[in-house]
This record gives C-alpha cells, sequence and structure tokens, in this order.
C-alpha cells in the first residue's frame, strides 16, 4: 500500500513539476524571492509589463527607452529624498533630531489592500526607517509610541538604540479599537517639551485608519505644538484626513498618501533628511565625550545592561562602561560619540552637488566611470554623469552610491589630495638665492 502511494506521489511530482521545487518539496509551491528578502507566491507579486521593455519603429523591433526613463526617475527620486539644493542656496539643518514615531495599531492594520497585509508592510519598513534614520543621523534620538483602542502608550524612550527600539515595536502586536490624534501628540509633546532647544522636534504620525476618537478639540494641542516648535508630519496608509493635513500646515510638517508599498518605503526614507530649521534656534556648544573601548582581562558590569562584560567604552568623565555608541551616560548624562558618528552627521550640511548628465552618444565618443571603469561600449542605454566640480565622469549606479551612502565626490577628494600634496612639496624645499639682484641665482632644492 505505501509502495503505491509512493508511486502516485512521484507521477504527481514529475507531471507538476513546474509546481514543485527540488530541493524544498511541495512545500514551497511557488514561492519565489521578492526584493525586499521575504518569500512571496508569483500571484503576490507585482505585475510586471514585459512588453513595455520593446519598441519598434520603421526598422522593426527595438530595445525600449523605457529602462533608461526608469533610471532618469530613480534618479530624481534621489534628489527629493537627500533634498540636493543648488550651492547658491544655504539651508540651515539640525544635526542633533529628536523624533517621535507615532504607529496607528488599530483594528484597520489588518486589511490586506497592502500585501500580505497594512500591518506586516508597516512592520517591514518601520524597521528598514529605523535603521537608516540612525545611519545617517547616528547622534540623533527617537522615540516610538503607538495608539489603539482611542489611547495612545510610549513604548520606547528616546534614545539612539535601533535595537531597542525595533524590539520594542515588534512586541507591540495587538490591533484593535480606534486611533486617536490628540493622545498621540499629547504623548509626544510631553517627551519633545524638555529636548534642548538647540536640536529639531518632531513627530511622524503613520496613519492607517479613517477615524479618530479625541477626548476635546485639537486646538489646543495644535497651539501647543507650535509654541514648542514641533514639526509634525504624516503619512497615511488609507485616504487622507483633513485634519491631519491641517496639522501638518500649521506645524511646517507634511502629508502624504502613499499609493503602494514602495511608494510607502519612498515616503519613510524622504524623512531620514534632516528638515530645515523652523524659525531662530539658538547657538549653544554641546559637550560631549569620545570614549575609548576598552577590552580587560576581567569582567566589569555596565551600566546599560547591568550584565558582566569584557569589552565596553569608559566614559571620560565618571569612568562608567557603557555597550555601544551613541548613548548618554546614565550617571553624569555626558553624550558619549565617536568622531564616524560625528562625521556622518556633518553630510547634511555640505552636501554634493547634483551631477550633470553627459550625452556622450552626441560626442561621439567612448566615457569611463572612473568609480568602477565601465565603459559606454557594454550598454547604448547606460547614463553617465559628470561632477560640475571636478568634471570627473561616473555611470549611474556610481552616481547613486555617491548621493546615497557614501556622501563624498572621489574626484574632488582625489584632486584635493594630490593639491595638499604639491603645496607640502613647495613648502618643505628650501630655495636659495645669490641676492645678486642679476636674476642669476642659484636655487637648492
Amino acid at each position: 500500500m505505501s509502495k503505491n502511494i509512493y508511486n502516485n506521489n512521484a507521477q504527481n511530482k514529475r507531471t507538476n513539476r513546474s509546481l514543485y521545487d527540488d530541493e524544498d518539496g511541495p512545500a514551497h509551491v511557488l514561492q519565489t524571492n521578492d526584493e525586499d528578502g521575504t518569500n512571496k507566491y508569483k500571484w503576490e507579486n507585482r505585475f510586471e509589463k514585459t512588453w513595455l521593455t520593446i519598441d519598434e519603429d520603421e526598422h522593426g523591433l527595438r530595445p525600449s527607452n523605457q529602462e533608461e526613463r526608469n533610471t532618469r526617475n530613480r534618479r530624481l527620486k534621489t534628489k527629493d529624498r537627500d533634498g540636493i539644493i543648488s550651492q547658491d542656496q544655504r539651508v540651515r539643518r539640525g544635526m542633533q533630531r529628536h523624533l517621535c514615531l507615532i504607529l496607528d495599531l488599530s483594528k484597520t492594520l489588518s486589511n490586506q489592500d497592502l500585501k500580505p497585509s497594512r500591518y506586516q508592510v508597516l512592520l517591514q519598513n518601520v524597521e528598514l526607517f529605523i535603521k537608516e534614520f540612525f545611519d545617517q543621523n547616528p547622534i540623533s534620538q527617537l522615540s516610538i509610541i503607538i495608539t489603539k483602542n482611542s489611547k495612545a502608550e510610549k513604548i520606547s524612550e528616546l534614545s539612539g538604540n535601533p535595537l531597542r527600539h525595533i524590539q520594542a515595536m515588534k512586541d507591540a502586536i495587538a490591533m484593535e479599537g480606534e486611533p486617536s490624534i490628540q493622545n498621540s501628540l499629547e504623548v509626544a509633546l510631553s517627551s519633545l517639551c524638555y529636548v534642548p532647544k538647540y536640536g529639531s522636534r518632531e513627530v511622524l504620525f503613520i496613519f492607517s485608519s479613517l477615524t479618530t476618537c479625541d477626548p476635546s478639540s485639537l486646538q489646543k494641542t495644535i497651539q501647543s505644538l507650535k509654541n514648542e516648535s514641533i514639526r509634525v508630519s504624516f503619512i497615511h496608509m488609507a485616504a487622507e484626513l483633513y485634519i491631519c493635513k491641517y496639522i501638518a500646515e500649521q506645524t511646517n510638517g507634511t502629508s502624504k498618501v502613499i499609493l503602494n508599498e514602495e511608494h510607502f518605503n519612498e515616503s519613510l526614507m524622504l524623512k531620514c533628511q534632516p528638515p530645515p530649521t523652523i524659525g531662530k534656534t539658538e547657538a549653544a556648544l554641546v559637550e560631549m565625550g569620545f570614549p575609548q573601548q576598552i577590552t580587560s582581562t576581567v569582567p566589569s558590569p555596565c551600566i546599560c545592561h547591568e550584565k558582566m562584560k569584557y569589552s565596553g567604552y569608559i566614559c571620560p568623565r565618571c569612568g562608567v562602561k557603557s555597550c555601544e555608541l551613541p548613548t548618554d551616560c546614565q550617571i553624569c548624562n555626558l553624550s558619549l560619540v565617536s568622531s564616524p558618528h560625528l562625521a556622518r552627521s556633518y553630510h547634511h550640511l555640505f552636501q554634493i552637488p547634483l551631477f550633470n548628465e553627459v550625452n556622450w552618444k552626441e560626442l561621439n565618443k567612448n566615457v569611463t566611470c572612473i568609480g568602477c571603469l565601465s565603459s559606454s561600449e557594454k550598454s547604448i542605454l547606460s547614463l553617465f554623469f559628470s561632477c560640475p566640480r571636478c568634471q570627473e565622469i561616473f555611470c549611474l549606479d556610481c552616481d547613486l552610491f555617491i548621493h546615497e551612502s557614501l556622501h563624498n565626490c572621489p574626484g574632488c577628494e582625489n584632486k584635493l589630495q594630490n593639491t595638499n600634496t604639491n603645496t607640502n612639496g613647495k613648502t618643505n624645499g628650501n630655495e636659495i638665492t645669490n641676492g645678486n639682484g642679476n636674476g642669476n641665482g642659484n636655487g637648492l632644492h
């Protein structure tokens, strides 16, 4: 009997081989890996219009310019996301940001208009946003507030530890009731009102519902937000509410409605860029400590986890051990950072200008990227750009990598290094003349 069942299963597998995975078996039927690394069924993937990659003219079929248009649109999105401005404009931005992230965990998150559900899309994209936020703003702080059942609760305090925020968000999984905009803003206001004036104060509200349950009028809350210079922005997973748009306009924030999962991720990543400061900001000197990592043979307790550890960062003021940077010393309240954290915060203030596109087809010559050494001979659809400062040429991938991750032009840095080397060589040389004034001096270098 068992032998007949085995033969039938084998025959079915040979018949429907396209539905099976040779390694994983029938449990993973029709599963594919999506761009974000998650497993999805084929019917859950986006609809692909493959016919757009081919055009037809009087000479027949040829490759379409759709790919070239997509790359240009991708580059323009990078420009909008990073807030690249011209060299003539000067915008003052805050290096130290204090952001309250409010999540709507009402029952509307169970809707499946976003695949696989609003809650899963929210969880994945917010986790990516928290990591990217601290990568671009390493000395900033973030707090997470959730709202459900007409209440608001702070699940993580203002801190610079992304793992702590992600874990707190994953633990708050219950979705029930209605959200409350007023209660959420009041909780955020109570946290941000004690933040120093030199740091920016922001609230990002991810709203999924079409209703709100508030105990009183929102006018007093809006006025309090304006008095404390707190910027409130909304990202709607459903339709836009007038009250949300009104709050955003009154506090110099933004209000956006997402189109799909990809647009939701783009709208979140836009908030990683520090916004321009509102009004007059007090200039102040911030005291910071730069601790060294010390590893000892005898373990000692850390102040953050109260566990015995061999390595850690020693506060230069009070000598207390901390596990990670950046953080605030829990004994003396000194901000503990490292020099790379401070350097990564500066690229928002001194941005790289947008590169100019090089029309190498009209120049009738091949160009080569100095970053990856790719040439225009390989593909006729390749796009190349030149830096307006050093005039070096980069391909599209290198251009996006420079503006999104590196934040420094390799061509400009190379020329600056060569200039400094030549200057030091001339300065170190000793020139001696005979002093006769006839111009026939003997130069000794």
